[in-house]
């Protein structure tokens, strides 16, 4: 259903030690090459625990990689899950259409963008860098959130900065790719059934690229499709917001 929300409250200035991030390849930004181009990466992390075991087509790609779709200018991620497959998100501001909308209540013709339809809709993880979190933090690596180009000036290991900075108010909408028919390296089948498609970075960053341009299009500038076409399952948008 689709979820309300309130303002979030702005943090002081706060000043925080810390190493690089586990499993964080780039402190700046970087090229990466996918699906013959290449993309300017906010964040590129490895997570051998989530890595596939033996040779594949995983061999030589990230388990996480962050950037900002060029065209859109939407925050775009690609993350392995614990079973091996990748899956895709792209964020949106309070401003969009369907910001706070859970996946379940996407209109059809965005879901279907995408392999498998959305499956995704939740606001940006608590992540280690906020003041205060619901348990422990996420590490960051495993997070769906924070694709700004604030990262690009981060110092890890002397961080100045607002919780606001860094913990946007962004709603993900995402996929993943262990439906039928697709390869799930982690899978109870093992090596998967004949046929299975192990669904690649290649294929994730095309469907995340294709998902960003649809969410661009309800909100263009004199569009006649600002608004969702269809309702959200019979429920209604969201009108406020309210903190985690």
């Amino acid at each position: 259903m689709a979820r309300k929300l309130t303002q979030r409250k702005t943090a002081g200035k706060h000043v925080t030690k810390a190493t690089l991030p586990d499993g964080l390849l780039n402190p700046a930004p970087v090229p990466y090459k996918v699906a013959d181009t290449s993309i300017t990466a906010l964040q590129v992390y490895h997570n051998p625990d989530r890595r596939p075991s033996g040779d594949g087509p995983w061999n030589n790609e990230a388990d996480k990689v962050s950037w900002i779709d060029n065209e859109t200018g939407l925050g775009c991620i690609m993350l392995r899950q614990k079973n091996g497959t990748i899956s895709g998100y792209v964020g949106v501001n309070p401003e969009h259409p369907l910001f706070g909308y859970e996946a379940d209540a996407v209109p059809v013709g965005v879901s279907n963008t995408v392999h498998g339809g959305v499956t995704y809709g939740k606001a940006c993880e608590v992540n280690r860098f906020e003041r205060q979190a619901h348990g422990k933090p996420r590490q960051e690596r495993y997070t769906v959130c924070h694709t700004t180009w604030v990262r690009t000036v981060q110092d890890y290991r002397t961080v100045q900065t607002t919780e606001d900075e860094f913990h946007e108010d962004l709603w993900w909408l995402g996929f993943d790719t262990d439906h039928p028919g697709d390869f799930v390296p982690g899978g109870r089948y093992g090596e998967g059934r004949k046929g299975d498609v192990y669904r690649d970075q290649s294929f994730v960053y095309a469907n995340c690229i294709e998902l960003a341009r649809k969410l661009k299009s309800l909100i263009e500038k004199g569009s006649d499709r600002a608004t969702p076409t269809s309702a959200p399952l019979g429920l209604p948008a969201p009108t406020e917001r309210h903190g985690e």
